[in-house]
């Protein structure tokens, strides 16, 4: 039986400014959390150190109030646990009500080989597992790279629909796609990990990318933060949102689109600015 799927399609025909003292149009911008993880800190059942993270982040970018926010994966530690799933929604819920929120699962949202029942309790309890945000200046498109890292039956909707939706966005630049899993972690022709995409299915979602005029990719499930590039597409990878590995700090990534161009910052949770120019 094929699943029904929610997909969110939010378009903002008219995207808020603000006028800075030069009279100048303010650039959009949004913000990507990833890899929040609830109870990954101390792989227990205790989940108030990610509580206390988030909820730093949370005051933060409700006082930045960007266009949206989108989680990039890994919500919780496990997806079956309930403790940890009313956890997150509650901290969900501390976001302003005028900023939208979007999701993509991770591999701990939904599982490693991402069945089709484990995806649609993702999508009941968070309304989508890919969305199009076509705002007037840029596009983002989220999607499930679980299901194409598992390379399960599922993979083939998610490129078909992402070849309808790239077709949609080319007039709507730049484009910005979002997912859990990095296509690749340096090197576009490098073996497959645990951590990056298997090279066959790669090779057919960058060709796509491509082919629609895709400018950035932006990823998580690394927890450190990483850049990569491929032809003329930008890949990169941000820290977490809880638990860091290696020198990176747990933080957001900020994404500005200012003359056309998509830039990505991130910054660690005490150094998130306190507004965006």
């Amino acid at each position: 039986m094929q699943m029904i799927r929610r997909i969110l399609i939010l378009t903002s025909a008219f995207v808020a400014i603000s006028m800075s003292a030069q009279g100048q149009e303010k650039a959009p911008f949004f913000v990507q959390i990833s890899d929040p993880q609830l109870g990954f800190i101390t792989n227990t059942q205790d989940f108030s150190a990610e509580v206390e993270l988030m909820k730093r982040i949370t005051e933060k970018v409700n006082n930045l109030q960007p266009d949206f926010v989108v989680f990039s994966g890994d919500l919780v530690n496990w997806w079956d646990n309930a403790s940890m799933l009313e956890g997150f929604k509650k901290m969900r819920g501390e976001f302003d009500k005028k900023i939208p929120l979007y999701y993509v699962p991770g591999n701990h949202d939904v599982d490693h080989h991402a069945p089709a029942e484990n995806v649609a309790a993702f999508i009941d309890r968070y309304g989508h597992d890919r969305f199009v945000h076509k705002a007037k200046k840029y596009t983002v498109i989220g999607y499930n790279s679980c299901v194409i890292k598992a390379a399960t039956a599922a993979e083939a909707d998610e490129y078909a629909w992402m070849e309808k939706v790239l077709k949609r966005a080319r007039k709507n630049k730049p484009i910005i796609l979002v997912a859990h899993h990095p296509m690749f972690l340096s090197d576009p022709n490098e073996a497959e990990r645990y951590e990056n995409i298997g090279v066959e299915l790669r090779k057919k979602y960058l060709a796509l990318f491509e082919q629609y005029g895709v400018d950035l990719v932006l990823s998580g499930h690394l927890h450190y933060c990483t850049q990569g590039q491929y032809k003329d597409i930008k890949f990169v990878t941000a820290g977490p949102a809880g638990r860091p590995f290696g020198q990176t700090k747990s933080g957001v990534e900020i994404i500005r689109i200012k003359d056309g161009v998509a830039e990505a910052t991130y910054y660690a949770v005490d150094d998130i600015p306190e507004s965006i120019e």
